[in-house]
């Protein structure tokens, strides 16, 4: 066991109103670096007071660290036959389907449609990581039951992958042409699933005003982030893209697209970098990682290309949008929290080099 997992439990024991921002900060280390005995320790802890919302915390160093033996271990104790007990929280069945646990599948399956959205959700990224050949006609039929309405059982479109072909792509953009913003993750998730060659779709949804990727409240941003991963869309990619939509011939006020559209870029562009600084894990084992370096990003969004002009983004922004525009303050605030992620990813490299 690693120590930072021996002074979370330690320090959990002693003080059980922890703040949840820094018990997440232990378990997301335990995540990168602990092994299989850091999660079973952390399930013996969870497993003392599972309904205890701070202990689901616990959960993703020990989804990450286990191994098939902790997940049978987690079904008997979290189980009572093949239903979740009901003080166990719906991340469970995340787990186990993380774990390549198959056996309570039937119950992640009836889990899709049930009236709580945080098991729905869960049973949908657990099943994205099994096999799931005996279960599409019963997909397939969800997802037709509920297809063109405006809300449903949001993570349903992520499991498209599972029971048909990347010909689905079409009828899941249509479909968010009209579905409720509060159900966007899936479709965006759905649509990512078929890999790198929905490059083109994602960034389209991300750009896309109709879809408001820059929803923090319900959480658009982050699955936007995700999906952009599991379709290899880089960073590099939208920046140059909004570059080419501000270019420095224009006048003030006027832009090629209009100026709501332009101020929505900016704002999803911006949302997105706040999610790669925030560092969260991807939900799914599978799924690719942006190794898009901070240095990076920054001499693209921010370093003059000569002494004479500044062509930046900032620079952009002011001359297209304004000087006083709400925007230019955002992207200065994203530039220091930027210069700071560049302090610790050399930090981080030169460690690296000297171990």
């Amino acid at each position: 066991m690693i120590r930072n997992t021996e002074k979370l439990i330690r320090d959990f024991k002693n003080n059980p109103r922890m703040d949840g921002t820094i018990l997440a900060s232990y378990c997301r280390i335990t995540s990168l670096y602990g092994d299989r005995n850091d999660a079973a320790a952390l399930f013996r802890l969870f497993a003392e007071e599972p309904s205890d919302y701070k202990r689901s915390l616990l959960l993703d160093p020990i989804m990450r660290c286990g191994d098939q033996e902790l997940a049978e271990d987690i079904a008997r104790v979290c189980f009572d036959g093949k239903k979740l007990k009901e003080n166990m929280p719906g991340d469970i069945l995340h787990v186990l389907g993380y774990l390549d646990h198959d056996r309570m599948m039937d119950y992640m399956v009836a889990s899709i449609t049930a009236n709580d959205w945080y098991l729905s959700k869960a049973a949908c990224i657990g099943l994205m990581h099994l096999p799931c050949e005996r279960y599409a006609e019963i997909f397939a039929d969800e997802l037709e039951r509920v297809y063109g309405q405006p809300l449903f059982p949001e993570f349903l479109p992520a499991l498209c992958f599972k029971f048909t072909d990347a010909r689905m792509v079409p009828r899941l953009m249509e479909w968010g042409e009209q579905a409720s913003t509060d159900c966007n993750a899936g479709l965006i998730l759905g649509i990512a699933a078929f890999g790198r060659s929905q490059q083109a779709k994602v960034r389209r949804i991300l750009m896309e005003p109709k879809w408001e990727m820059d929803a923090t409240g319900t959480g658009s941003h982050w699955w936007g982030y995700m999906s952009m991963q599991m379709s290899e869309v880089t960073f590099s990619q939208l920046i140059s893209h909004m570059k080419d939509r501000m270019p420095l011939d224009l006048h003030k006020n006027e832009t090629l697209e209009g100026e709501a559209f332009i101020v929505h870029s900016l704002q999803v562009l911006h949302d997105l970098m706040e999610v790669k600084l925030s560092d969260d894990l991807h939900p799914l084992r599978f799924a690719a990682t942006n190794n898009e370096r901070f240095s990076d990003l920054y001499a693209q969004l921010f370093q003059w290309s000569n002494e004479y002009e500044d062509d930046s983004m900032i620079g952009r922004i002011q001359h297209v949008l304004g000087y006083d525009h709400p925007m230019v303050n955002q992207y200065i605030v994203l530039r220091t929290r930027m210069e700071m992620a560049i302090r610790r990813e050399m930090e981080l490299e030169a460690l690296r080099l000297q171990s």
